[in-house]
């Protein structure tokens, strides 16, 4: 934002944004405002989302199958990562998978490995934090939380 304003200083935006927040959260409207991506978004929360979902007439959006969640994962814990590798992890191929997930612009090619036949190498997207919710991927759970999760 302070890119496109121009000659404002980029610490007086971001406390701006952090008190514009703080106001919209903490009180009874129907959105939140969240740090995404490195950016801010204008959310609906949760509650009212079937609401908004009926009035737009909006489909949810496809569910992604326990085995594409797992090859995401693996591919934003352990990024930058080449199918192979992540093929070897869950010992299965992962063709499909990929396709899918570049198809949902979740993943994307990142750069070209140095290991025999230069295989591609992959990463996450912003659409992937924006997804799930992260401001960057140092917000993913790290392994002692998601050991809470079992």
């Amino acid at each position: 934002m302070a890119e496109i304003l121009g000659d404002i200083d980029s610490e007086i935006v971001k406390s701006l944004l952090e008190e514009l927040k703080t106001e919209i959260n903490n009180n009874s409207l129907p959105y939140i405002l969240k740090e995404i991506a490195g950016g801010y978004q204008l959310l609906v929360r949760p509650l009212f989302a079937p609401f908004i979902r009926k009035f737009l007439q909006i489909k949810k959006t496809r569910r992604m199958s326990p085995s594409l969640l797992e090859t995401l994962a693996i591919i934003a814990y352990k990024q930058p990562i080449t199918r192979v590798e992540v093929e070897a992890i869950r010992g299965v191929s992962v063709a499909h998978a990929f396709e899918q997930l570049q198809e949902r612009n979740l993943i994307r090619v990142c750069g070209i490995s140095e290991l025999p036949g230069r295989p591609k190498l992959y990463r996450t997207t912003d659409e992937f934090l924006s997804m799930f919710g992260l401001n960057s991927l140092q917000d993913l759970p790290n392994v002692e939380e998601l050991k809470e999760f079992r």
